[in-house]
């Protein structure tokens, strides 16, 4: 069962029909092949797992669904893909590159279960050093829900279920006797005495040709390219280059990826594995720090300076900085920096700043004040905004006895400061702190749902407030208020949860709040394991943000 969701419309399609088609004229090219790799000379044993993909597009070139919404997901080029994509897991599990296991391994550290949609004790014919069902059965899931990220396609419907038993037959058919691609086991190997930026290149290369995460990473960084208009620095060739490599370095940090909302190097850190030497080191290498600093002095190997809002000493090694130049005044650096080993290493951007430019109270510096004093083993800056925030919701709870009220758009910022004076008088400080400044611009008659988000404080948001039949929800009526039957509550639930406009918060509050009722009309029990891997991926944007006590 697919449930289409995009831009607030919502299609329930119940029943599939299902029937054998003519095969396609589709077949796939040692190009096709090749272009999922990270070499470009093929070889024998490439031939044989074209052969392979050859096959399973054969297979399922064979299905055709009478819905066209589903339909139009198996056009050819899919099918193609995805073939390629199948057979590249086979390749990983023969070879033992550790692709999917890495995956497995995150999702098993996380959830105490092998794979999603699947309890452990119910995986009898299960062994992990092998191919599965399951997993061919998770990794179509994640084949097409990665290309469809405004639709929720049931992980146990017909669609995957077809796909996964005629692409399983073909992979079990060649297990045995598939041959193991050394080429492919050498480019993702690290050597243990890499570089940093050996690494750095490894993280990239890994992540962007793999078949469970480039398909997605190299499609938003080509949007990324395209939006920066690149073209434009055409007749100047070392300035389009700086421009490239910014775009890419900027996408390697803060791109997260639709597996567990994590950053690519931490998944690469699980595919070296914990053992490697470099695991720390790739693991962390994302955290990339952008912010302001003092420079203190110079040493034969580092660069030191000292952020200015936590006063934290930094080591920045030297030969990262091109052509550096140790200053004879103090000055002031806004610079993006990466931990590597025992210190630090540029990875952006570092430019000289005025004292009128140092700014802290900007959101992102905030994040940079949290992360910078949590690896000092401090807390006090985050312990202090979780305490504002966690005191919010419970005066927003004790007040409208949800995470959400209700009302019209000229409302919104009367109410706001209301509550905020409220909380200033309930809970006072000893620091002077002003309300919160709201930007919003509502229609004055606009209906309006203020959600309370433990993460960022209050978020307004229009067009949902039918979502939520409760007793002080004043545009329900109240004949309709509590009337289960009448509300599609996994509906609205995977509105809120398919659409990037909402934070991750949001579907979280609402299948809890009405757990029973959603759980009744979804697919399967919505248990949290689930949820939550549902909420990484269709939110990786949100789901780590915060804490922010912000009116948005």
């Amino acid at each position: 069962m697919l449930v289409f969701c995009h831009h607030g419309n919502f299609e329930n399609l119940a029943t599939f029909g299902f029937s054998i088609f003519h095969m396609r004229g589709n077949k796939i090219f040692i190009q096709d092949w090749i272009a999922h790799h990270t070499y470009q000379k093929a070889n024998d044993i490439d031939s044989y797992y074209l052969r392979v993909a050859n096959q399973i597009n054969d297979s399922l070139s064979t299905l055709w669904f009478e819905e066209p919404e589903t339909n139009d997901l198996i056009h050819t080029d899919a099918l193609k893909t995805l073939s390629i994509y199948l057979t590249c897991y086979l390749e990983d599990v023969i070879a033992n590159t550790g692709i999917f296991a890495a995956f497995r391994t995150i999702h098993k550290e996380l959830y105490d279960q092998f794979l999603p949609f699947y309890k452990d004790n119910n995986l009898t014919d299960y062994y992990p050093e092998d191919i599965n069902s399951e997993d061919v059965a998770v990794l179509t899931w994640l084949f097409f829900s990665e290309r469809n990220p405004h639709l929720f396609i049931d992980p146990q419907g017909r669609l995957i279920q077809l796909i996964t038993d005629l692409a399983y037959a073909i992979l079990e058919e060649h297990y045995e006797v598939a041959p193991e691609n050394p080429k492919l086991n050498s480019e993702y190997s690290l050597d243990e005495n890499a570089n940093y930026f050996e690494v750095r290149n490894f993280i990239e290369k890994l992540v962007a040709t793999n078949y469970l995460t480039a398909g997605e990473y190299n499609t938003n960084l080509n949007h990324l390219m395209q939006v920066a208009e690149l073209g434009r620095y055409q007749h100047d060739q070392a300035q389009l280059q700086q421009m490239i490599y910014r775009v890419r370095d900027n996408h390697f940090n803060n791109y997260r990826l639709h597996l567990f909302a994590l950053k690519s190097s931490e998944f690469v850190a699980e595919v070296v594995g914990k053992e490697h030497g470099l695991y720390n080191s790739v693991k962390t290498m994302g955290n990339r720090i952008h912010s302001f600093f003092e420079y203190v002095k110079t040493d034969e190997q580092f660069v030191h300076v000292k952020h200015i809002g936590t006063k934290t000493a930094f080591k920045i090694y030297k030969d990262s900085i091109q052509e550096f130049t140790e200053p004879s005044a103090v000055l002031s650096f806004y610079m993006e920096i990466v931990p590597w080993k025992d210190a630090w290493n540029l990875s952006g951007i570092m430019t000289v700043v005025n004292p009128e430019e140092v700014n802290f109270d900007l959101p992102e510096q905030y994040e940079m004040t949290y992360r910078i004093e949590a690896m000092n083993g401090k807390d006090k800056s985050l312990k202090k905004t979780e305490k504002q925030l966690k005191d919010m919701a419970k005066l927003f709870q004790s007040e409208q006895k949800a995470a959400v009220a209700f009302m019209e758009g000229r409302e919104v910022k009367e109410f706001a400061n209301e509550f905020f004076q409220r909380y200033q008088q309930k809970y006072p400080s000893k620091e002077e702190s002003p309300l919160p400044e709201s930007n919003l611009e509502l229609t004055a008659d606009a209906k309006v749902t203020v959600f309370f988000n433990p993460k960022t404080g209050l978020e307004v948001f229009g067009g949902i407030e039918e979502f939520f039949p409760l007793k002080h929800n004043p545009f329900i009526e109240k004949e309709e208020k509590g009337t289960e039957a009448d509300v599609p509550y996994a509906r609205y639930f995977l509105n809120l949860l398919v659409e990037d406009f909402f934070p991750s918060e949001l579907p979280k509050y609402y299948a809890n709040l009405f757990k029973s009722e959603v759980d009744k009309q979804f697919f399967f029990p919505l248990e949290e394991p689930i949820l939550d891997f549902f909420l990484r991926f269709y939110k990786r944007g949100s789901y780590f943000l915060g804490p922010f006590p912000l009116l948005k």
